[in-house]
């Protein structure tokens, strides 16, 4: 069938917006991770989420798959679609009132986390969990996790959800919770897109309060900061963590037959409380028992402030140009009792010219603290995230990815759990490993409620047939 005709037909089922491959934008041929680039036929913009169960219907019938994007800001072979139906989420943005209590508020999939945050500002709500960058979309995170500094305590933005509509790969619109259909609702979160579109998330709220403060630490030793951040999370005393490894350049030595520029590494370790104006925090208690290298600063600030403290360094890189090169970034969550070990093998040949708008970072975080099923993470109490986060330019990928593909094998060999936002080229064999016990089950839900597998192809390479146009792995 022609394209204009098949356009037609798209665009007559649906109240939103449907665009042809000359109205593109060159954006929406890529993500963020600037790795991979593929052109849709259509991008749709729903109105509604009558109009996402009307585009999932379309697709069956003419053999089109559908890839969901939010704010695209995955990495892999997520928010991009190669000849099939680009589902641009970010028109479904509305924000319903908080119910009376102030414990929720329903969204729809396609809301930015920072319009709601602001959205929440003036009644001093805010949801438990917020990621760094807040100009992502909450059905996004959702469908990845979605992890922040006050994970160690409320576990995924995923863990603070009560209810969800979803449009099925069948084309169905289905609300779930933990009872009603909970196996989509889990499946739904951290479930990379595969079973369903998030339309509709009523997510938990917490009081904030007006102000924070946070104490800038500096660490010279990983162990010793390891000791602390444990501590920190343990004592109570604190609503945000923050940290990660600083590199001070020291000169080149060789590293794999070549000289190239190595450093010292030093460990940034920010802690934040909120607090009232008229009940200012005890500095002298709250550090007490830290033991730092140093204590560079402390500073005050109104609590939406520091919720958005990202957004100028974000607006440096792309100023710098850096927001446009090439994101291939290796997130791993390690079993606390491992995560000294690891880092401290990849840090002193990591060439600190690969951190240029990024950077390496580290959060500790509790394993108690999530209860969702297909955010896979190491056994144990204490767990600690690690992630390296580079900015390349394209021309040096080739040169610079078998580092970063040996850098994520080392971290899974050691026991780690990678982050599925970020630099993921596996086989099915890695994703089995991955998903250990609950690969079986995440099949089975694939087969359940996307029996066509027309959502977010080419990511998971399911043991299912894969359907007509969708090219395999690299």
């Amino acid at each position: 069938m022609a394209v204009d005709r098949l356009y037609q037909l798209l665009q007559n089922r649906i109240e939103g917006v449907v665009s042809t491959p000359d109205q593109f934008h060159p954006a929406q041929l890529t993500n963020f991770g600037n790795l991979y680039h593929w052109t849709p036929r259509f991008v749709v913009e729903p109105a509604s989420a009558r109009d996402v169960a009307a585009v999932v219907a379309f697709a069956r019938e003419h053999g089109l798959t559908i890839s969901v994007r939010g704010s695209a800001h995955s990495q892999s072979r997520l928010a991009i679609s190669n000849g099939g139906i680009l589902l641009s989420m970010t028109s479904m943005r509305r924000i319903l009132p908080p119910d009376p209590s102030g414990r929720t508020v329903d969204v729809e999939g396609g809301v930015i986390w920072r319009d709601l945050v602001r959205a929440l500002a003036p009644r001093h709500l805010v949801p438990p969990v917020l990621t760094n960058n807040l100009s992502v979309t909450v059905g996004g995170t959702l469908a990845i996790g979605g992890l922040g500094l006050t994970s160690f305590k409320y576990g995924t933005q995923g863990d603070n959800v009560q209810e969800l509509d979803v449009v099925t790969g069948t084309g169905e619109k289905i609300t779930c919770d933990r009872k009603r259909n909970s196996d989509l609702f889990w499946g739904s979160l951290a479930g990379l897109g595969q079973a369903g579109i998030i339309t509709r998330a009523r997510l938990d709220l917490r009081k904030a309060k007006p102000m924070t403060r946070t104490y800038y630490l500096l660490y010279d030793d990983l162990r010793g900061f390891l000791e602390d951040a444990k501590a920190a999370m343990e004592s109570g005393v604190w609503d945000h963590l923050e940290s990660w490894a600083s590199p001070c350049p020291q000169g080149t030595k060789p590293v794999a037959g070549r000289r190239q520029v190595f450093a010292r590494w030093f460990y940034p370790f920010h802690l934040t409380v909120e607090f009232d104006p008229e009940n200012p925090p005890d500095d002298a208690k709250l550090l007490r028992g830290l033991k730092p290298f140093d204590r560079l600063y402390t500073d005050d600030l109104p609590t939406i402030d520091f919720l958005e403290r990202m957004i100028p360094v974000f607006d440096l890189w792309k100023r710098g140009g850096t927001w446009g090169h090439v994101h291939a970034w290796v997130e791993t969550v390690l079993p606390w009792e491992r995560a000294a070990d690891c880092i401290e093998s990849v840090l002193p040949d990591l060439p600190p010219s690969v951190l240029v708008g990024g950077h390496v970072l580290l959060w500790p975080a509790k394993g108690t603290s999530s209860r969702s099923r297909f955010f896979m993470r190491p056994p144990g109490v204490d767990l600690m995230g690690f992630g390296v986060l580079p900015a390349i330019p394209p021309r040096f990928w080739e040169q610079a990815r078998p580092m970063l593909d040996n850098l994520g094998r080392l971290t899974e060999l050691m026991g780690g759990k990678r982050y599925l936002s970020g630099y993921i080229d596996w086989d099915e064999d890695r994703w089995r490993e991955h998903f250990g016990d609950q690969w079986e089950p995440y099949c089975a839900l694939k087969r359940k409620y996307d029996p066509d597998s027309l959502l977010n192809p080419g990511f998971v390479p399911f043991p299912a047939a894969r359907p007509a146009g969708v090219p395999a792995a690299d």
